[in-house]
């Protein structure tokens, strides 16, 4: 083998050394990055069930409100009945005694 070969065979093994390293490199990368992507996912899909828990209780409080506002109308609409009933006795009242 002349010294050429020998160099350009030397130039071959560390071109490939290389390459082999760049490409070992380049699996990692890939590697950690499709992991990265699975513990967002993950991450992200444990968010979307708390956002639902939340979402879920916010109706269940919603449903409480909107029966106590109900019982609240109810109530008011009797208690306006009554008052209007009393004032209509006084006034009867007061017209006899008039």
């Amino acid at each position: 083998m002349s010294i050429k070969e020998k160099e350009l065979s030397k130039l071959y093994e560390t071109s490939l050394m290389q390459i082999s390293s760049m490409h070992d490199e380049i699996v990692k990368s890939k590697d950690d990055t499709i992991s990265l992507l699975q513990d967002e996912n993950i991450s992200l899909k444990n968010i979307v069930r708390e956002i639902q828990e939340i979402y879920q209780e916010d109706r269940e409080v919603m449903k409480v409100l909107q029966n106590e506002i109900k019982h609240l109308q109810h109530e008011l609409e009797f208690v306006k009945r009554k008052y209007q009933l009393m004032w209509n006795q006084a006034v009867e009242n007061y017209n006899k005694s008039s």
